[in-house]
């Protein structure tokens, strides 16, 4: 499965991720995961979203069930764009 990242603003200043799943002909999307939240930056949500994708690409090549991280996903997103 392919998987796409994509970020809104659907208010200003709150930015939210999402990752679907594509199929191999790109014709049906499945939501895959998305922020509980919204983040305060492009930069953030774009991170944020990146590890997600990350995490769930690692777990896709191992074959087993994705878990979310518990720590505060800002925090996380921070101490990796920086």
């Amino acid at each position: 499965m392919n998987l796409e990242l994509s970020i809104d603003q659907p208010i200003a200043g709150h930015f939210y991720w999402t990752i679907v799943g594509l199929d191999q002909a790109g014709d049906h999307q499945r939501l895959v995961d998305y922020s509980r939240g919204s983040m305060p930056t492009r930069a953030l949500a774009t991170a944020a979203g990146l590890a997600a994708l990350m995490r769930h690409q690692a777990v896709e090549d191992l074959g087993t069930p994705a878990s979310r991280s518990s720590s505060d996903p800002i925090a996380e997103a921070a101490r990796r764009f920086h």
